[in-house]
């Protein structure tokens, strides 16, 4: 047999040695799918079923709701329901903003408040000699209650 044959022998076996374990995955594979795909069928055919049962009652309502005359009314509501909606938004927004100004205030407010307190309850009630050179402290401003 010549070189070129045996090469070629070894070459084929080499591509069948790689392509058993690339089958044998392949039909993993497929079994997963296929009972995927059987086990989603049942579902899926229950989801159509009631997809099919709400749309006829959708269907039934707006069918009632035409020969009342009501659904004029209907769009109505939604309509006063949404205005409502949106102007309890704007309120919102408003107070959001509102609460976001003044509330540093008042949190700036209740700290120098409790400073001031606490500076009145800890200082000693001792007169110290004052240094005419030395720099006196600014007074602490107060805040308005």
């Amino acid at each position: 047999m010549e070189s070129w044959a045996i090469a070629l022998v070894v070459l084929a076996a080499v591509l069948v040695g790689v392509a058993i374990p690339v089958l044998v995955q392949l039909r993993a594979t497929l079994r997963a799918t296929e009972e995927t795909l059987q086990r989603s069928g049942a579902r899926l055919a229950e989801a159509f079923v009631a997809t099919a049962a709400a749309a006829a009652r959708i269907e039934g309502l707006v069918a009632r709701l035409e020969q009342g005359g009501r659904i004029e009314q209907l769009v109505d509501g939604v309509a006063a329901v949404s205005g409502m909606v949106t102007q309890l938004r704007e309120t919102l927004r408003v107070a959001s903003a509102v609460g976001a100004a003044v509330g540093p205030a008042v949190a700036a407010a209740v700290r120098a408040f409790r400073e001031d307190h606490e500076v009145a309850t800890h200082t000693p009630m001792q007169v110290a000699e004052v240094d005419s050179e030395a720099v006196q402290p600014e007074p602490r401003k107060q805040a308005i209650p």
